[in-house]
């Protein structure tokens, strides 16, 4: 089973210890890539069974190919804007394809748990 994660928000555990103050700008580096603090990254979207994975990437274009067809190599895939863009034309139409191309900010994690 693979599973698609989204980047959906990040979420910093409150420290009780912190003024208010503290803890926004805490929040605000967060935000930003810092990583202070507990940080969820990904909310999983979507599980996909590895044979219609491999059966979407077999029927795809040179570029998919190349994007997601190392999965079983790396066993995690990171799908940002700008490989969505890519991916629309190259990519066989399917539910994955739909998700993917519904990203509007953040990114898409493809894992393949080992």
């Amino acid at each position: 089973m693979i599973e698609i994660c989204r980047l959906t928000k990040r979420r910093v555990d409150p420290d009780k210890k912190l003024p208010r103050d503290l803890e926004q700008v805490k929040l605000f580096y967060t935000s930003i890539g810092h990583g202070v603090g507990t940080v969820d990254f990904v909310e999983k979207v979507m599980d996909i069974e590895d044979d219609e994975f491999m059966e979407i990437i077999n029927k795809s274009g040179k570029y998919t190919k190349f994007k997601l067809g190392n999965l079983t190599k790396y066993f995690e895939i990171e799908v940002y804007k700008e490989h969505v863009q890519k991916l629309k034309d190259d990519m066989a139409d399917s539910k994955l394809k739909e998700l993917l191309c519904s990203l509007k900010d953040g990114y898409f994690v493809i894992r393949k748990p080992v």
